[in-house]
């Protein structure tokens, strides 16, 4: 059977093979050297293996890799090792499925392709003994094809948790929350979550005790009956006694238990005594008086004596308090609350009572609250043998009831409601009586009126004087009043009743004492003001000082100054005495020197007529001092009388004054004397002017006047007498020669034939030269042709002193005179109309001027005006004065001609109005230049609707606006052609293959006559068939486009405007559009979901998601605030949780998309709960039968915490421990005492919070307690 091997046959050696493929008759020479090798080869290497049927012998069959190079055992290991790292890593892989129990088809592909290339990649190496047949790889293949097949599809298999187990072995890391790799076991395996045991060894010995938790009773309110605990350790009793001593009279009373309560404890006794153990019995007797109760004898059931514990159980009235009555709740700030609560009980007490000042409250308390003298045992520190009392038949009666009351005097410093509430009562043995608050009351009733007492605390007034006190006193006339100037003012808000009363010292100006203090007469003053502002009226002399200010019931505070001194000054008196002013060389009086003796309060006003041959005119004067001097010097000749008629001060007012004393008069002939009537003492004059000068005379006629005329330094000594006016006009000869001119006033005298001296004058500036005026050139000539209606300027040339006025002619109408103020010296007159215009005069601003003969005409002619005619063509018509144009398409070419006549170049405007079918108009202006005198017009056809065409303005090169011209007007109609345009052209929109609620579409404009019809050319990227896509009727003017996703595929499509068609039938396509478009890109869109609906994990606990896309993925989530990033090659997302916190994920994005999907999905990662047993540590107790060990257990979590722990047997030399029983208990604070009487190791073995749960032993700590597990036993 050489033919035929086994499937799977090693190879043949390349010795082997080399001499199988020798020819069938080689020479003896090479036979014997094969022999040879043969032998050799034989000798040194392993035996041959079967050759494989068919197999051909080639040259090829040498190992790609030479042996020289690598050994044949060296390339077998290698490839063994490559194979094993292979199936190593699909262990890997594979174990990432089990975890995220999921699938994957790719991690399939991948493998299937590794293993093609390895197994047929294998032979073509051929290394020996590993040329594997044809046959033989390909079924090694399909088995490695089925093996990826269960693998990555997760498909279970019998061995599966054993071969997990043994991959977890050498590698247990998987990625946690923060990205890094974490071990899973260190996180659950924590050693440190569950500490301490408690060892008990019990002593066996029967007892009873009475209440050992030490539970405070009280009797009261709710609280009936008490019921009080009696344990009975390894004793059936049947014979009780209960002693019970009355805390007001000391007096003792024997209570026994009835033979149904005793059949009751025997009958629990049986019931929970465990085959060949000892029982715990507890049973509650209920009282119903306050007292102190002890066990008295207990006999078993051999009628013998049980230890007992002789201490006493307190059963005492439960504490109360009250707030005590007060007989007002008004109080003032700075008030004390004098209030009293009253507490009842057992001293020492304490009492929690709240203060709520404007709706801020605040809790205080009173503790240690007992009379004086007062001695108890449980004033020291709390012990556990407090609450039952002394062991002895000492005296109880500290235990007595009492009542305490504790006075609050506080100072209420802030105004507003005040409220003190009880809120708690304790008393010495730990009973506590709450009394619920209205937040905390579930109806929202009040707390009873006797638990509560509100007080309203009012603001203090103050006052004080403002503008009065002892150095700056009030000062009013006699018999009047003034107000007194007082300041009110209170704290807080603005108070509707500023109501007050006020009282105050006064005594009058002549009992004060020489310090200015009140004397021995001493008034007393009161005021009720109805508001701030009403303040009392006072009008009596002397001092008056504040002494209190009360508002309601609060009285307030006088502040500095607070004392006003009130005074009655003098009344104003006026002394008057005068001399006359003589005049030296008349001998005449020319006027009164008046002195003014006062007596009063300055400021003072005085009041006087002054009369004039007549004539009456009132006068006053204002003096500041008592004493002033005034001179009254009339400058009129005559009799003047003055007449004093008030007088008036600071104080008082004005009072009339009477009497001769207050009338002066004088007969007065004043000093001859003379002024220049001229405002500025300076004037100006022409050349050879005369010049007037005005002057007038003071005296009795006739005057004779001298003056000066100075010029050059040479003066002129004029005269003139026998003056009989009171005016002259002085009158210079003609002033000739240019320059300055002084007249000066030396001296005048009247008929009593005083000179007297003059100092006025005044200044004449003579002008040098006389103006002139005369037409100016244009062109050199002195004739112009101008636009018709327009303005020319005509130069003028003048000389002096602007302005000038220049009166001209037209002499077309010589007797129409015109006159122009003209303000420069080279300017122009302004004229509108034809013809020759002559300068006819010339005035400057003083003098008269000179027109220049040569120079005083000017000719004005008219240029003609430019024409505009419509020219008549086929298509143009007239109708009702207007030019019609047959009507044309939107977009159309069309057109006129004009003919112009006139100067060219031609400036042609006019108005196009375009009135659209709907809407308001528009209206452009447009012009043009032509130098032709026939020029076409472009019709605009752009926009549809009625354009009508205005000729209004033709200009040519001399007549810019032609206002004689007029207007052509030109109508056409223009029918619209549709558009249609996107809002956002060029843009990108993004679109899901699954269509979301909020999608953004392609906004499109359109214009035209509705309805619309649309057509889409969709183009793909990837050069497929190009789509249309045909819009329904569109019956607006925008649309929003949403493409059917059956017309899109996945990748980028251009979407352009085919063509669009309106109601009227015109049609626009792509090319008149413009061919405006947008892309479309269409997105599978990744998404991510939570693989459980919780949103509460614990630490230890994988987190994992399902995503759905193309791989890779990205997700993007927060955890305690800080943003990470990470990357999941495939469509599960799992992360550990090894710390606590919050875990968000954000956002998710895949390959195949740019956009990051906004996802919310919160999980709450909490610790996991810890338990101390003993404070952590091994504790050992022993006790006797009966007795009780506190187990303190302590937790760290989120309440309520639920533990599980076991009672073992204490381990013995040569025994295994073994579980006795196991407890469910629930612990809703993060302590909890457990008492246990009986034998055994306590130790926790789970651990459960709210959200979390930890076990030692494997139990779970969310399974709920069976009803088999024992109870732990209680003493």
């Amino acid at each position: 059977m050489e033919g035929a091997p086994s499937i799977g046959a090693f190879p043949q050696t390349p010795a082997v093979s080399r001499r199988r493929q020798a020819p069938m008759s080689p020479p003896t020479s090479d036979r014997k050297q094969r022999s040879a090798a043969t032998s050799s080869t034989n000798n040194s290497r392993l035996p041959v293996a079967p050759q494989p049927s068919g197999a051909t012998t080639t040259p090829n069959s040498t190992p790609v890799i030479p042996t020289t190079i690598l050994d044949a055992p060296t390339q077998r290991l290698y490839a063994l090792a490559i194979y094993f790292f292979l199936f190593a890593w699909k262990l890997y892989d594979w174990a990432k499925l089990v975890e995220d129990n999921t699938e994957s088809f790719w991690l399939f592909l991948k493998w299937i392709a590794i293993d093609l290339v390895f197994l047929f990649g294998l032979p073509e190496l051929r290394i020996p003994w590993l040329e594997l047949s044809q046959p033989f790889v390909v079924v090694l293949f399909f088995f490695h094809a089925l093996l990826d097949w269960m693998f990555m599809f997760n498909i279970g298999l019998p061995w599966q948790a054993w071969l997990l187990g043994f991959v977890k072995v050498f590698y247990d890391r998987e990625v946690a929350i923060s990205e890094h790799n974490v071990k899973l076991s260190s996180i659950l395996h924590n050693s440190s979550l569950i500490m301490g045991r408690q060892i008990i060894n019990i002593l066996p010995e029967g007892s009873a005790v009475l209440n050992p938790d030490h539970v405070p009773f009280c009797l009261g309110g709710d609280n009936k009956v008490a019921q009080i605990p009696m344990y009975f350790n390894a004793t059936i009793p049947i014979e009780v006694e209960l002693i019970r001593v009355d805390l007001d009279t000391n007096a003792q009373e024997v209570m026994k238990l009835s033979r149904g309560q005793l059949r009751d404890i025997e009958r629990q006794a049986k019931k929970h005594t465990p085959e060949g153990g000892e029982s715990v019995v507890q049973y509650s007797y209920p009282v119903k008086k306050a007292g102190a109760y002890r066990l008295g004898k207990v006999l078993d059931e051999y009628k013998l004596e049980v230890q007992r514990k002789s201490g006493f159980t307190f059963v005492v009235p439960c504490p109360r308090a009250w707030v005590g009555s007060t007989p007002s709740s008004e109080r003032c700030i700075g008030d004390l609350t004098d209030l009293s609560l009253q507490v009842e009980g057992t001293p020492p007490l304490k009492i929690v009572y709240s203060q709520t000042i404007n709706g801020k409250e605040r809790g205080f308390h009173f503790q240690s609250l007992q009379p004086d003298g007062f001695s108890s045992p449980l004033s020291g520190s709390f012990h556990s043998t407090a609450l039952t009392g002394p062991e002895d038949d000492e005296d109880i009666s500290w235990a007595r009831s009492q009542r305490i009351p504790v006075n609050l005097n506080e100072s209420m410093h802030t105004s507003g409601e005040w409220q003190y509430s009880v809120d708690e009562v304790h008393d010495a043995f730990g009973n506590v009586v709450k009394y619920a608050s209205p937040v905390d009351d579930p109806e929202g009733k009040p707390k009873p009126k006797h638990l509560v007492q509100k007080f309203v605390v009012k603001e203090r007034p103050r006052v004080r004087l403002e503008g009065c006190d002892l150095k700056t006193p009030l000062k009013v006339a006699k018999g009047e009043s003034k107000e007194l100037p007082i300041r009110f003012e209170i704290s807080g808000p603005t108070r509707d009743d500023t109501s007050h009363s006020l009282t105050w010292q006064f005594s009058p100006i002549d009992t004060l004492t020489e310090s200015g203090d009140h004397g021995d007469v001493v008034l007393a003053g009161e005021h009720h003001a109805r508001n701030a502002h009403d303040r009392p009226r006072i009008s009596a002399p002397g001092l008056y000082t504040l002494k209190s200010v009360t508002a309601g019931s609060c009285e307030g505070e006088v502040q500095e100054p607070s004392s006003c001194l009130l005074l009655n000054p003098l009344e104003p008196k006026l002394t008057i005495r005068s001399e006359e002013i003589p005049d030296i060389c008349a001998g005449n009086t020319i006027g009164l020197r008046v002195d003014l003796d006062l007596v009063g309060t300055p400021p003072f006003v005085i009041r006087y007529d002054e009369i004039t041959n007549g004539y009456r005119e009132p006068k006053k004067i204002v003096v500041y001092t008592l004493r002033h001097q005034m001179e009254l010097i009339p400058k009129l000749a005559g009799i003047h009388q003055y007449i004093f008629t008030h007088i008036g001060d600071d104080v008082y007012r004005e009072r009339k004054l009477t009497g001769p004393e207050y009338v002066l008069e004088q007969d007065v002939r004043p000093a001859a004397t003379a002024i220049i009537q001229h405002s500025e003492g300076k004037t100006s004059a022409c050349l050879g002017e005369e010049v007037d000068v005005p002057v007038l005379l003071l005296g009795d006629p006739p005057f004779t006047l001298e003056w000066e005329t100075i010029y050059d330094g040479k003066r002129k000594y004029q005269k003139a007498t026998d003056i009989q006016k009171s005016t002259y006009k002085i009158k210079t000869a003609p002033l000739t020669q240019g320059g300055e001119y002084t007249l000066a006033l030396t001296s005048v005298q009247d008929k009593r034939n005083c000179r007297n001296f003059l100092r006025d004058e005044i200044k004449i500036n003579v002008r040098r030269q006389s103006p002139r005026v005369a037409f100016g050139q244009i062109e050199n000539r002195r004739k112009t042709m101008a636009v018709e209606g327009s303005t020319v300027k005509l130069p003028i040339r003048l000389t002096g002193e602007g302005p000038w006025k220049v009166s001209y002619v037209n002499l077309d109408d010589p007797s129409k005179v015109m006159e122009k103020t003209v303000r420069h010296d080279n300017d122009f007159l302004d004229v509108k109309s034809r013809g020759v215009f002559q300068i006819k005069d010339i005035w400057d601003n003083q003098c008269h001027g000179v027109v220049d003969s040569k120079a005083s005409t000017f000719e004005v002619d008219w240029v003609p005006r430019p024409k505009l005619r419509m020219m008549v063509t086929p298509g143009v018509h007239e109708s009702d004065g207007h030019y019609v144009l047959d009507p044309v398409c939107e977009g159309d070419v069309s057109g006129f001609e004009i003919d112009l006549k006139g100067t060219p170049p031609y400036h042609v405007e006019y108005e196009v109005r375009h009135q659209p079918g709907k809407g308001k108009g528009s209206l452009s202006r447009k012009a043009f230049d032509t130098a032709v005198s026939k020029a076409p017009i472009q019709m605009e056809t752009t926009k549809a609707g009625l354009y009508t065409y205005t000729f209004n303005s033709l200009a040519d090169n001399q007549y810019t606006n032609n206002r004689d011209f007029e207007p052509i007007v030109v109508q056409q109609k223009v029918n619209q052609k549709p558009t249609a345009s996107f809002v956002k052209p060029g843009q990108t929109f993004k679109y899901c293959m699954s269509e979301q609620r909020n999608e953004e579409s392609i906004p499109i404009t359109l214009s035209g006559v509705a309805p619309f019809s649309l057509e889409f050319e969709i183009k793909h990227q990837s050069g497929a068939g190009t789509e249309i896509y045909r819009t329904p009727a569109i019956n607006s003017h925008t649309y929003d486009i949403k493409i059917p996703r059956e017309r899109l595929r996945l990748g980028i499509q251009q979407v352009r405007i085919r063509s669009v068609k309106d109601g009227s039938g015109c049609q626009s396509t792509t090319t008149e559009i413009g061919g405006p478009s947008v892309q479309v890109h269409l997105f599978d869109a990744p998404s991510i979901y939570p693989l459980e609906t919780r949103t509460d994990y614990c630490v230890g606990d994988r987190i994992s998601y399902t995503l759905s896309g193309t791989p890779p993925f990205e997700v993007w989530y927060t955890f305690d605030g800080v943003e990470r990033k990470a990357k999941s090659p495939t469509t599960a997302f799992r992360r550990i949780a090894e710390s606590p916190g919050e875990f968000v994920i954000k956002t998710v994005s895949d390959k195949g998309s740019e956009c990051r999907a906004p996802v919310e999905i919160a999980k709450t990662i909490h610790p996991l709960p810890a338990v101390k047993i003993s404070k952590g540590k091994n504790v050992r107790v022993d006790i006797h039968e009966g007795g009780e060990v506190e187990i303190l257990f302590e937790f760290w979590g989120t309440p309520p915490f639920e533990f599980t722990y076991t009672r073992s047997s204490n381990a013995r030399k040569g025994q295994k421990s073994q579980v006795l029983e196991t407890r469910h208990d629930v612990s809703y604070e993060h302590s909890k005492v457990v008492r246990a009487s009986q034998e055994g190791t306590y130790e926790v073995v789970a651990i459960k919070d709210k959200y979390c749960a930890f076990s030692t032993n494997g139990l779970d700590g969310e399974k709920n307690k069976e009803s088999s597990q024992k109870l732990l036993k209680y003493t």
